[in-house]
């Protein structure tokens, strides 16, 4: 995809000859390739490749064009093909909505032009499948076009493997793009821009080494790995993706086999919301067996059923944990999800998910599991998710609404930056952990685990609101010297936490000043 070879001036002449254009009134103009535009100086004519550079036949004259000298500055080492999949590209991500395979075949196939369904049914020997169709054409199958097989249904015999380690069965076919869809329950991971184009420009030039992997779902072909690199072919053109599909398969193993692959056994991993959204998933469908046997129910029961059904004691309450913190990650209501990485593609953030789930959703959420009769230890959890969120609103709303501006980078954002530094951000969350606790009159250490899983009185509330304000407010955050950043981006909790008591952020500094410590303990 180097710069391409040298044109000999019969050569250039011929691109040019196929670069003119004819106006109303017969003039012939040289145009631009990319803009259409006249090209006035004859030193203004440049010639580029169209498509990339890759064998003998790329490097015919049919496959040069005629740019201005501007364009052909800004194309660098693309072809033009590439340079204009670049911009629509770009235009393609330009909104922070997450895009995955289902918005590129929308985008290049049309509304209604992808996902379509398709009769797939295992032979009486259930050793094959058959295709039953009368698209040949479309399936890319090597049959004979007779008025016969256009009006009777085609069946086309393909191979059923089966996994000696799980006993899914499967097949590998070449589908055409139109029948695929991405499959939202075991492929939630959305598109990333700088992947999909390093996967789009391999893909114009060779080969895919690997097939895509589906499952069969009511008649659906459902891709739920390789979803980059099938979007990546679909934008470069291809008509066809080659597939492993799975035949029939429990969905409930495919989705844990999928997701310890991703968490692991990653090559790319899962955003970390999305980890903690597909445990959730299996939660629910645990839970519906586990809420149905008899006798007392709890989440230390239910981490014991878990177990006794061969999980890992870890990974049950793992399970528990992610669909707590699920809850309170997707609720419409958290602001804090507007500033995270992960749900933000449009500007730098200043959080991401797993630094939200390290240094809030662990230290604020009571550890599971709990001991206590499910009824009640639901509406505890209730009462803590509703208490984390408004908690989360309010460090969102003195800490980084109309003060997080990347882009104009200011003194008030430079502020905001810094609370939200590596070592920043763990140390004044413990600190207001600590602070919320004796505001709360919790003294004992298992109470003080359990902080927000209670009722908080609008009294409680203002007071808190207080020290997250009487903290945001100090003047360590206007300090812009190189030494009080290097500190506070320091990984080290207590190390940073240290730094921030010498500079008058502490639990009894911040409660002495707002004046909530006297009014706690003095009689």
């Amino acid at each position: 995809m180097g710069a391409h070879p040298e044109l000999l001036q019969k050569e250039k002449k011929k691109i040019i000859e196929n670069s003119i254009s004819n106006k109303q009134d017969k003039q012939k103009e040289i145009t631009c390739f990319l803009d259409g535009k006249p090209i006035e100086k004859k030193s203004d004519i440049e010639f580029h490749n169209i498509k990339p550079l890759f064998g003998a036949k790329n490097k015919e004259l049919s496959n040069f064009a005629v740019v201005c000298k501007s364009h052909h500055k800004e194309l660098g080492e693309l072809s033009l093909t590439e340079f204009l999949a670049m911009k629509e590209m770009q235009n393609f991500f330009k909104n922070s909505e997450a895009k995955k395979l289902n918005n590129v075949l929308k985008l290049k196939l049309g509304e209604g032009n992808f996902g379509k369904t398709i009769k797939v049914k295992k032979t009486n020997e259930g050793n094959f499948v058959e295709f039953l169709t009368n698209l040949s054409e479309q399936l890319s199958l090597d049959l004979k076009k007779s008025d016969k097989l256009k009006k009777e249904e085609t069946k086309v015999k393909i191979p059923l493997l089966t996994c000696p380690s799980t006993g899914f069965q499967y097949f590998y076919f070449t589908i055409p793009v139109q029948y695929l869809a991405n499959d939202e329950e075991l492929q939630p991971r959305p598109l990333e821009q700088a992947r999909l184009w390093e996967l789009y420009r391999h893909l114009l030039t060779n080969s895919q080494l690997t097939p895509s992997v589906c499952r069969l779902a009511n008649n659906k072909i459902l891709l739920f790995d390789g979803q980059h690199k099938t979007a990546a072919q679909v934008w470069a053109g291809r008509k066809e993706i080659e597939c492993k599909i799975y035949f029939e398969p429990d969905v409930k193993k495919l989705k844990e086999t999928n997701l310890i692959a991703h968490d692991k056994l990653k090559q790319m991993p899962f955003f970390t919301s999305i980890l903690i959204n597909k445990w959730a998933s299996i939660f629910d469908e645990e839970w519906k067996e586990y809420i149905t046997q008899k006798g007392f129910k709890s989440e230390l029961g239910f981490v014991s059923f878990l177990v006794n059904n061969g999980r890992k004691k870890s990974q049950a309450i793992n399970i528990i944990e992610s669909n707590i913190y699920d809850s309170i990650i997707e609720d419409k209501n958290n602001l804090i999800l507007k500033y995270t990485a992960e749900y933000n593609n449009n500007s730098k953030s200043p959080i991401t998910i797993t630094k939200l789930k390290q240094s809030f959703l662990k230290k604020y959420t009571a550890s599971p599991p709990l001991d206590i009769d499910i009824e009640t230890s639901d509406k505890l959890r209730e009462i803590e998710r509703r208490n984390i969120i408004k908690f989360l609103n309010l460090i969102v709303r003195h800490s980084l609404e109309g003060k997080w501006d990347p882009e104009k980078n200011d003194k008030i954002h430079k502020i905001s930056e810094r609370i939200y530094l590596t070592g920043a951000f763990k140390a004044w969350s413990g600190i207001l952990k600590d602070a919320i606790a004796t505001i709360l009159e919790l003294f004992d250490e298992n109470e003080r685990k359990e902080i927000f899983l209670r009722e908080i009185s609008k009294e409680k509330w203002d007071e808190i609101e207080e020290v997250i304000n009487f903290l945001f407010e100090r003047r360590i955050w206007k300090d812009d010297s190189e030494e009080n950043y290097n500190t506070l981006r320091l990984p080290s909790e207590n190390q940073v936490r240290r730094y921030l008591s010498r500079r008058g952020i502490s639990v009894n500094e911040i409660l002495g000043k707002t004046g909530i410590f006297e009014d706690n303990f003095i009689d």
